[in-house]
């Protein structure tokens, strides 16, 4: 793939250097063809060959950033978007197929967070990364800024839930979660005792649109289950009730 030579540095968009991302393209020798050339510039990155399995690949790895470059020949990155978003909160970057106006928009909708054009250089990628990174810093720098210096830490049995810093403990021990894994801890434990309805949920985690897509919240239940449950087989702290929702529960002592 063609380099363009000129430089991309500047003090207001510092390169994004260890920022694990994940290029999803049709075949693997297109990903890494973009992989490679972002290496290059200092990220760390994984390539998926397979657009349809690349939200179950990108859920795994957890990165920082995905881009998505699935070739013209293909189509449709909206739908792949879609997928990703579902599972993922990373800066989602998303090169063209067609570069029209209604593909754009479409892809947007769908969660991207930038586009380019087709055939961009990994270059323009890497510039759009940053300067999405730089919103999205500013954004949580005034979020942090607006949360009241006293936030109340919730405590639910042995498990302490941090809002303001959005650290999650057991026994005193920090429990790495992502960031949608914590969204959904938090809607649960705003209702703690309560049943919170799976269509409740859905909304407040991944939106109004994905009311349907019940699987992605039993996906998530499963990995909240497997990092804060003693027996994720018999839970006692995520319990479900069939046909409602789920619970965050106090776990009754042991006698």
């Amino acid at each position: 793939m063609e380099r363009v030579k000129t430089s991309t540095e500047g003090p207001g968009l510092p390169p994004l250097v260890g920022v694990r991302a994940v290029v999803v393209s049709e075949g693997l020798e297109r990903a890494y063809d973009r992989a490679r050339v972002l290496e290059e510039m200092g990220y760390r990155v994984a390539a998926c060959g397979d657009p349809g399995g690349a939200p179950g690949f990108v859920a795994e790895l957890e990165p920082d950033a995905v881009v998505v470059d699935i070739g013209r020949e293909v189509g449709f990155p909206a739908e792949v978007t879609a997928r990703i978003r579902m599972v993922s909160n990373a800066a989602l970057l998303v090169v063209g197929c067609t570069g029209a106006l209604g593909e754009m928009l479409r892809c947007f909708e769908a969660g991207a967070d930038t586009y380019a054009r087709p055939n961009c250089h990994t270059e323009e990628i890497d510039l759009r990364l940053r300067a999405a990174f730089r919103r999205m810093d500013r954004h949580r720098c005034e979020e942090r800024s607006e949360r009241p210096a006293d936030a109340a830490v919730l405590r639910v049995g042995e498990i302490e839930i941090d809002p303001a810093g959005q650290v999650v403990r057991k026994r005193g021990a920090v429990v790495a979660l992502s960031p949608t894994e914590f969204r959904l801890l938090m809607t649960l434990a705003e209702h703690p005792g309560e049943v919170v309805p799976s269509k409740a949920l859905i909304a407040r985690v991944w939106g109004n649109q994905y009311a349907s897509e019940t699987h992605y919240l039993r996906l998530y239940v499963r990995y909240l289950r497997q990092k804060l449950e003693d027996d994720p087989s018999h839970p006692v702290y995520i319990v479900n009730r069939w046909g409602s929702g789920y619970a965050l529960e106090t776990p009754p002592r042991a006698a």
